[in-house]
């Protein structure tokens, strides 16, 4: 049932409830678990799932993605001054997140999901890709990154050159004609963020239909500013080349070919950390 806390003091109400630590529907309750503690059912799970969803049309595929729905439990609930709930969710949100990291790796590896905040029922295209990737993941840590300054960060994701019309129309004249040009964060909120804001087609899609903001694409280019400054490479191992490479990054294979390419960056025998998600965490390196 949880419990109510009342601290007039500080004006902060608050309820907490039980954590549910389950992240997927018990059909696919193997993705809850590690690898190495599958049973042979989980294993038969996999492989039947994995083998059905290689069969099928990247439409219906997507559809089957976004039918799943997380069995997520409240774990509370904050109300008053706004320091002292912010504090207060802050506390409940690392107890319920953050994971100790014994120090930086050279090389962080990524695997990301089918879904983010803004392609819900529709297309995660390259630059959610990489909002996704380096605007969110990489900034899942308190204090500093779990990658070193000048390492490189490795994502998997199969990054299609694939946009949808209805939602981002945008992100398509972003994608196909300015990062063509550039890739450089200063240069195109210089160049075209006005015009992307302000765009008489853009406001009316946004203003009469499903469309994000003209302006939306380039925001979340924006998100990957601080991974970019601070990283020496991103590799996306699985992805549409042309569309890797638009986005300024190196496409790879396969994990063992990105780990040749990192070599470049971070020599020979680097460390590495696997940022394995979901379950959500906020990473703490000591």
């Amino acid at each position: 049932m949880g419990r109510f806390i009342a601290e007039s003091g500080v004006k902060l109400f608050q309820i907490e409830t039980t954590l549910n630590t389950d992240t997927f529907p018990k059909e696919l309750g193997f993705l809850q678990k590690r690898e190495w503690e599958w049973s042979l059912k989980d294993r038969a799970s996999f492989l039947a799932t994995s083998s059905a969803l290689g069969r099928t049309p990247g439409g219906l595929s997507r559809k089957i993605f976004h039918s799943v729905y997380a069995p997520h439990d409240l774990t509370s609930v904050q109300a008053g001054a706004v320091e002292a709930v912010h504090e207060a969710t802050l506390a409940n949100l690392f107890r319920q997140q953050l994971v100790e990291v014994s120090g930086q790796t050279d090389v962080l590896t990524m695997g990301l999901p089918y879904i983010g905040p803004y392609n819900v029922n529709s297309t995660m295209n390259p630059i959610l890709v990489a909002c996704l990737g380096l605007g969110y993941f990489f900034n899942l840590y308190r204090g500093k990154p779990l990658v070193r300054e000048g390492g490189v960060v490795i994502i998997s994701h199969p990054t299609p050159w694939e946009f949808n019309p209805v939602h981002h129309p945008s992100y398509i004249d972003f994608f196909e004609q300015v990062l063509a040009e550039t890739t450089d964060m200063f240069e195109i909120e210089a160049k075209y963020e006005e015009s992307f804001a302000t765009d008489p087609w853009y406001v009316h899609l946004y203003r009469t239909s499903y469309a994000y903001h003209g302006v939306h694409p380039l925001y979340m280019w924006y998100w990957c500013a601080h991974a970019l400054a601070h990283l020496g490479r991103v590799i996306v191992v699985g992805g549409d080349r042309a569309a890797v490479r638009r986005l300024g990054f190196s496409p790879a294979s396969t994990l063992e070919d990105a780990l040749e390419l990192a070599e470049d960056v971070v020599g020979r025998d680097p460390t590495i950390t696997h940022l394995r998600v979901p379950p959500l965490l906020m990473a703490e390196v000591t």
